[in-house]
């Protein structure tokens, strides 16, 4: 063959070669592309966050939720989900819902057997266990005597309670007055006047019941609030343990943290004296009641935190614990191994924070 020839051949293979290469190079780019455009269209999608807000109980109520899309029913079917359990905690606890369980239960004279729905049941049954564990300290009977101090109204008394005053109400006051019957579902007061004021445990509760709703639609990311009662489960928008605040006590209408913690698969409930008080000669009177005195709690704590599984365990345990103040509560709390943070105020006004170890421990 010619040299000429031969050349001319070769520069024609290699002519060939060069253009697989390229029809190789393209092949792959577009089964790049083609994989990248099938990944977008049938990966899952990016979760969003669904805020709720609302009221119930006389206070507020706000629900985040992480959920698997954007879809609108998916919005509709949370919502409408919290919603009705929130109604049904307000229909059936509150004091002054007509046909309600507790308004029922309030209007029945004693002896009578009065039915009520198994969430009240069993709510009465945990609230009795705490009675119990804190000898008294926790008491749903004790209404009348906040009553009595001026805080069902809003408005401090003209006059002070005198000890005859209080002495009457108490002895309509105790939670052992209170016959629980589960296995046919009714509740028995064993004195006239009685009355159950589930406030300090019905805020937790609903949140109890609107995570159950929430687990219910497969909702595994989210955070549930009534009232400052928490409750959260695994993460939030950004991937992370969902952070809480506890408030400083004060009583200006800035609001300040005292600490954040992170809240994953537990519940956070926080009693104080520094949003429902009022000051009488020169005194401040707390909203929380002692019901072995029938008279308002007088100790330096300011607050209490608590950390728990459910919400109304948390609930009832901070309240019962400030009644107890920290000198007589945070011994029990370390006893029973209870998580718990108590802020205390001096006459200054200086707060102080302490803490149980189980809190520590959940806290990090």
């Amino acid at each position: 063959m010619p040299p000429g020839d031969m050349q001319g051949r070769m520069t024609w293979m290699n002519d060939r070669v060069g253009m697989k290469k390229i029809a190789l190079r393209v092949s792959l780019i577009g089964a790049v592309i083609l994989a990248a455009l099938c990944f977008r269209m049938f990966r899952s999608p990016e979760p969003i966050e669904l805020v709720f807000t609302g009221a119930t109980m006389a206070t507020s109520w706000s629900a985040k939720v992480i959920a698997p899309s954007d879809s609108a029913g998916v919005a509709n079917r949370c919502r409408q989900a919290v919603e009705k359990e929130l109604e049904q905690v307000n229909r059936d606890m509150s004091l002054f819902h007509e046909g309600g369980a507790v308004f029922r239960l309030n209007a029945a004279p004693a002896g009578q057997p009065v039915p009520v729905p198994r969430s009240v049941m069993d709510l009465l049954v945990q609230a009795r266990r705490i009675s119990e564990q804190t000898d008294g300290a926790f008491d749903v009977t004790v209404g009348p005597l906040v009553r009595l101090w001026g805080f069902h109204s809003g408005e401090a008394p003209a006059v002070l309670p005198e000890d005859a005053d209080i002495a009457a109400v108490r002895r309509k006051v105790g939670y052992r007055k209170l016959v629980l019957s589960r296995e046919d579902g009714t509740v028995t007061k064993t004195v006239d006047g009685l009355e159950v004021d589930l406030s300090a445990i019905a805020k937790g509760r609903a949140v109890d019941l609107v995570a159950s709703a929430l687990n219910g639609l497969g909702m595994t990311n989210y955070m549930v609030e009534v009232g400052g009662e928490v409750r959260a489960r695994g993460r939030n928008r950004h991937r992370e343990p969902w952070r809480i605040g506890i408030e400083e006590p004060v009583d200006e209408d800035v609001r300040r943290l005292n600490r954040i913690i992170g809240l994953h698969n537990r519940s956070l409930a926080t009693s104080g004296d520094y949003r429902n008080f009022y000051i009488c000669n020169g005194r401040r009177y707390s909203h929380t009641i002692d019901p072995s005195t029938g008279r308002p709690v007088s100790h330096e704590l300011a607050s209490v935190s608590v950390l728990a599984r459910d919400c109304m365990t948390a609930d009832a345990l901070a309240t019962a614990l400030s009644v107890l103040g920290v000198e007589k509560g945070m011994p029990l709390a370390e006893r029973k191994g209870w998580a718990a943070y108590f802020i205390t105020r001096n006459a200054e006004g200086k707060t102080l924070a302490r803490a149980t170890r189980r809190f520590d421990d959940l806290a990090r």
